[in-house]
């Protein structure tokens, strides 16, 4: 075989085994992608801390605030659409 046909057969196996990794990798359901992606795991204090700008709802002592804060039920803050905070609110290492 010349040096042309081995070269491409190269790259074609390449190409091949790289997208079933990426197909595989796609299709796991066991990997996170992201640790906030994690629901929140322990209950919400009476009282939660939304911003205007935020998407999430935080323990109004949550250092991860950013911006002017108001304080609304956890049941308003979700009906708002706000989301928990995995930051704050998330169960202790035990």
């Amino acid at each position: 075989m010349t040096r042309r046909v081995l070269t491409l057969t190269a790259v074609v196996g390449a190409l091949l085994i790289g997208g079933w990794l990426a197909a595989a990798a796609v299709t796991r359901p066991d990997v996170i992608r992201s640790r906030h992606g994690d629901p929140a795991m322990v209950a919400s204090p009476p009282l939660v801390a939304v911003t205007v700008e935020g998407k999430l709802y935080h323990d109004p002592r949550c250092a991860f605030i950013h911006g002017p804060a108001r304080r609304e039920s956890v049941a308003q803050a979700i009906a708002d659409g706000y989301t928990p905070c995995t930051r704050c609110l998330k169960r202790e290492a035990q």
